[in-house]
């Protein structure tokens, strides 16, 4: 018997109550070795979490005063679907923010519900107010007007050693944010929910008292 499609909504909520220690170790053991982005990436905010379809967006740098990119990022943020996470590639630019407020405001007006930023991020205290999850690089107050310029969406990007494709899952906690290919979302979904359980057993049985090898020798890897 063929197995329900899960929504999305379900789907991003269950990836949500997991921790992506064990997504990760899920990708290990299919042989996806570069999920993880790279360790820079944080959260505004230490409890935030991101899970949703990668939307993806690439910029680079610009040196023309002149240059305003304005209505490109503005097609960008009505072009964005409910459920979906930005992942955003600033190209290398270190000199600007390149996510803030108002995009914030923007993309929860779309339902968007995170964004993850291999570049800059400003109102930061703004952003944690709207308790959006947002990953970023670094903080920066100063505009990407004149200094960066987002070129396209929902094309194939490169963040660290991982190559995102439009549509590729996205979680981020803690810990950090791991890509999962888009054909796999709900097969990891659902493979990482066992994991969780059985951890769960294992924290159970230390706390009781149980011996760490007996512990591993009942439910194998930790």
């Amino acid at each position: 018997m063929k197995r329900q499609k899960i929504e999305w909504p379900e789907i991003c909520r269950r990836y949500r109550r997991l921790y992506t220690g064990a997504v990760a170790d899920i990708l290990d053991s299919k042989a996806i070795r570069s999920h993880s982005l790279p360790s820079f990436l944080r959260p505004l905010k230490e409890s935030m979490k991101v899970a949703g379809p990668a939307f993806t967006c690439q910029g680079f740098p610009v040196a023309d005063v002149a240059s305003d990119d304005t209505p490109m990022l503005i097609k960008m943020l009505e072009a964005l679907r409910p459920h979906s996470v930005v992942v955003l590639s600033a190209g290398g630019d270190q000199s600007s923010s390149h996510w803030g407020e108002i995009m914030t405001l923007s993309a929860q007006q779309r339902q968007c519900t995170g964004a993850v930023v291999d570049g800059g991020v400003r109102d930061a205290s703004f952003i944690v107010k709207m308790n959006f999850p947002v990953f970023a690089k670094f903080y920066m107050p100063a505009s990407s007007i004149s200094r960066w310029e987002l070129k396209e969406c929902q094309i194939a990007i490169q963040v660290g050693e991982t190559v995102i494709q439009p549509g590729d899952f996205v979680f981020g906690d803690l810990d950090g944010v791991v890509v999962i290919p888009e054909g796999l979302t709900e097969e990891v979904l659902l493979e990482a929910e066992k994991t969780a359980s059985k951890e769960r057993k294992m924290r159970q049985a230390l706390r009781q008292g149980t011996a760490l090898m007996e512990v591993y020798k009942h439910y194998g890897s930790f």
